[in-house]
């Protein structure tokens, strides 16, 4: 009886193999457009060639990665303001809301310009600096570690470069700072 059965699950092994080859050739045969008429590249779960599906699924990868890093590098922000800042742990909701909003469209800039930086491109500079200050200071630093650690490249440009982005980020902290309590 055990060599019976035995031989039965064999049978049925071999079978499942057999099958298994005439599914996967069909599945290679059958046309691959999607409802929209364009050619699909490659499937989920289907190893291959880099497909027009893996451009979309990086690209939305990367903005999902980006906002992330705008809402670390803003949340730091925050604690920092509210270590440091006389004002900050004053401030009511509708203006902590308004701050943080302002923050990052400012991030969001900031990261723009350090893409074109890396690019070749020369950041863009707002005049009207405002007095230098300790609180400045201190928030360009918190800028300017959380940039060359998520950057890296950014410490390969030419001294030139590296002055005019730590001028941006001085910028950058003096408008963060005069926006508080607004």
């Amino acid at each position: 009886m055990e060599i019976v059965f035995g031989l039965m699950v064999l049978a049925l092994i071999i079978l499942g193999l057999r099958n298994r080859k005439k599914r996967n050739k069909t599945w290679l045969k059958e046309e691959r457009f999607e409802e929209s008429g364009d050619w699909i590249d490659k499937r989920p779960g289907e190893r291959g060639a880099y497909g027009s599906l893996d451009e979309e699924m990086e690209s939305n990868r990367l903005k999902i990665a980006r906002q992330s890093k705008i809402n670390d590098l803003v949340h730091e922000i925050q604690a920092w303001c509210f270590e440091n800042h006389p004002d900050y742990p004053f401030l009511n909701e509708e203006q902590l809301k308004r701050h943080s909003a302002s923050c990052k469209s400012m991030v969001a800039g900031l990261f723009d310009q350090i893409e074109q930086l890396l690019r070749g491109r020369e950041p863009v500079i707002e005049d009207g600096l405002l007095p230098q200050a300790a609180l400045h200071t201190g928030l360009q630093k918190i800028l300017l570690n959380f940039a060359y650690n998520h950057f890296p490249k950014l410490l390969d440009l030419e001294i030139g470069q590296i002055q005019r982005f730590d001028l941006l980020t001085q910028t950058l902290a003096s408008r963060m700072l005069s926006g508080i309590g607004k």
